[in-house]
Parts: C-alpha cells; sequence; structure tokens
C-alpha cells in the first residue's frame, strides 16, 4: 500500500501543479481579451453577452418608425431604449407619429 499511497500524493501533487499553471495561463489570457476589448470598443451585445442566461429573444418587430434624415434607420417601437434619432426628434419638439412608416 505504500507505493499506492505515494502514487495518490504524486498525482495530487500534479492536479495541484495543473491547477496552478491553467489559473496563470486564464488570468494572462483573460487580461489580453480585456485589452482588445477596449481597443476594439466590443459591447456585450457582440460578444454574445448581451441576454440573461435562461431568457430568450424575441423576434424582432416590423419598423413602425422611420428616420426621416435617414430613411434605412427603422424602429419598431418596442421596449427598451428608443434610438437617439427618435429621442432627438422628440427633444426638438416633434410628435412621434410623424415617424411613423406611412405604406
Amino acid at each position: 500500500m505504500d507505493q499506492l499511497e505515494q502514487l495518490d500524493q504524486q498525482i495530487e501533487q500534479l492536479r495541484a501543479k495543473r491547477q496552478e499553471i491553467l489559473n496563470k495561463k486564464r488570468s494572462q489570457v483573460l487580461e489580453q481579451l480585456r485589452a482588445s476589448i477596449r481597443l476594439y470598443g466590443f459591447s456585450a451585445h457582440e460578444l454574445g453577452m448581451g441576454y440573461s442566461a435562461g431568457k430568450t429573444k424575441s423576434a424582432p418587430r416590423d419598423a413602425k418608425y422611420v428616420n426621416p434624415q435617414n430613411p434605412s434607420q427603422t424602429w419598431g417601437g418596442g421596449k427598451g431604449k428608443r434610438p437617439n434619432w427618435v429621442r432627438l426628434h422628440l427633444e426638438q419638439g416633434g410628435k412621434l407619429e410623424e415617424l411613423l412608416i406611412r405604406h
């Protein structure tokens, strides 16, 4: 049994050493990732972390409003923050109805 105990002890030491190396490498990689995120300005959404676990993303809404200054910018009018162009229009005295897409 003495040899088995020695082997168990060596295995435990190797596991501890492996974990130590892994933790050090993880720290280095994490710092590199953080530097790249800062450099390139990635958002949590772009990194695939924009949603809570277990929460499902709802289907995108059809466009209901359009930016008169840039028709390629549309908004469905759903939950969440209003786009800047909608907010600016309202701050300048405009009405939301003025941005409705007319079919």
